[in-house]
């Protein structure tokens, strides 16, 4: 039962995040993307490099937005495998599908637009393989969060 709790819970926040991040911040993203495209679209160095610019701005706040749900997933992991008669594996494995399985989710639902439209997906799905190996990189990462959550970690 104690798993069951685990697993059902970790999926409905993935649902519900994952749809509210679809939902919320992809047009929000979307007109940024416009933005950036109509900004190429005048030619010129300055221009382009402006455009580059909002780009790798996207990807970054993006892929943190994005990491805070790995660290999220390895952070209730890490609560749950502090109850006595847990084992880490299954929770480490069932977190790591859950969390790629809710990133994969939002990235499916992303236009293409080159490199930088995609790359914050993959690195938010790698997030979860370094925190969970590292938890210190999590808490240099996301310093807020651990502390949000009552954890302690170090």
């Amino acid at each position: 039962m104690h798993y069951f709790i685990y697993a059902f819970f970790l999926t409905v926040w993935g649902w519900v995040l994952s749809g509210a991040y679809i939902r919320f911040v992809f047009p929000v993203i979307n007109s940024a993307y416009d933005f950036a495209a109509g900004l190429e679209e005048v030619g010129g160095f300055y221009y382009r490099y402006l455009s580059l610019s909002i780009k790798i701005v996207l990807a970054a706040a993006q892929t943190y937005v994005l990491g805070i749900w790995s660290a999220y997933c390895v952070l209730r992991t890490i609560n749950f495998l502090q109850e006595p008669g847990t084992n880490g594996w299954l929770y480490y494995i069932s977190a790591f599908v859950i969390c790629e399985g809710i990133l994969g989710i939002v990235a499916k639902r992303e236009d293409y637009r080159g490199l930088l439209s995609i790359v914050h997906s993959a690195m938010a799905m790698g997030f979860f393989v370094m925190f969970a190996l590292n938890p210190a990189f999590l808490a240099s990462v996301y310093p807020w969060f651990p502390p949000l959550m009552k954890i302690t970690i170090g």
